[in-house]
């Protein structure tokens, strides 16, 4: 199917690159590098890159202003999005006017939204999967491409310590490092913080709470956002596994108010939250997934129904 994808990439001279909303380092650097790579590679083509980029992702790339015109007749691939609606486009009515949709991905492939897919839930990232597509096809491997790749490997797999981790994992890691990825680069990017940043980790370590069952949780309103001056509360919610570091954990959450809803994330070693995240109207993967609540008075909810199912799956 990636053969596929290179004939519709010479075949199209427009091509739009989509991931998800609320973007994390998987999704920006499966989005970069395969931009990347097809600059490299396909070097006449018009290559535009969609979605609101916040700030910290600008180390690895910028984003385009897109518009409907810019849609008609183009190529648009989509990639590490589940569903449609999860897609960061202004106008989903924007995609009608494609010429043709690709979608790339990892996750369980609950809806088949595009043309032609990509879609293996074994790998861990998008961008492993990438590493592998690029690898294969003998093409221009450049240091940028594997540079933006790398940051979704490492992230995507908490630091390569994932249940979902495996041997090819690592070899696809040796190869974004042999074709010179800077991975100190790339950890300094993912995991340096400012010190409002830094303050504001040192709250959540001071105030989580851990239920009977050992699910350990914290809910971060507004007012604690405000009283820290932080003004991405998404970039705050990636930050769940600070309680998977807690040894007692068997689950963890991360309740993060923003100006229109409540971001969930649940994560675990080894209790599938997946199907808990659903009970929620979200989803995810096996071990980390993620929900949306209307309200913080729903938050309890979450927890009381958590510690349940974790005290079910150690009868």
């Amino acid at each position: 199917m990636f053969k596929e994808l290179l004939e519709q990439i010479k075949y199209h001279d427009t091509i739009i690159l989509l991931r998800h909303i609320f973007p994390d380092y998987d999704a920006i650097g499966s989005q970069m590098g395969l931009a990347s790579f097809i600059q490299d590679n396909f070097t006449d083509k018009k290559v535009l890159i969609g979605g609101k980029l916040p700030l910290e992702y600008e180390t690895i790339g910028k984003s385009d202003r897109l518009s409907a015109r810019d849609f008609k007749g183009a190529l648009v691939i989509i990639t590490d999005t589940a569903t449609k609606a999860r897609i960061d486009v202004e106008n989903q009515d924007f995609l009608k006017s494609a010429s043709m949709v690709f979608k790339i991905d990892h996750h369980i492939n609950e809806e088949h939204y595009g043309d032609f897919e990509i879609v293996d839930p074994t790998y861990p990232a998008t961008c492993e999967l990438l590493t592998k597509l690029f690898a294969e096809s003998k093409l221009i491997f450049s240091r940028l491409t594997a540079f933006c790749l790398f940051h979704g490997l490492v992230t995507d797999t908490g630091r390569f310590m994932y249940r979902s981790v495996s041997a090819r994992t690592f070899e696809m890691a040796a190869i974004l490092l042999k074709n010179g990825a800077d991975f100190k680069k790339a950890y300094e990017n993912i995991y340096q913080i400012d010190a409002k940043l830094m303050y504001l980790k040192g709250y959540i370590l001071s105030n989580f709470k851990i239920t009977e069952n050992q699910v350990a949780y914290i809910v971060i309103t507004q007012a604690i956002l405000q009283k820290f001056q932080i003004d991405n509360p998404h970039q705050v919610a990636l930050w769940v596994n600070i309680l998977g570091e807690l040894k007692a954990a068997k689950m963890w959450l991360f309740f993060v108010e923003t100006s229109d809803h409540i971001r969930v994330e649940f994560r675990s070693n080894s209790i599938s939250v997946r199907e808990m995240a659903v009970q929620f109207n979200g989803g995810g993967h096996q071990t980390a997934a993620g929900a949306r609540l209307k309200t913080l008075n729903e938050c309890q909810k979450v927890v009381e129904f958590c510690d349940l199912m974790v005290k079910k799956s150690l009868l």
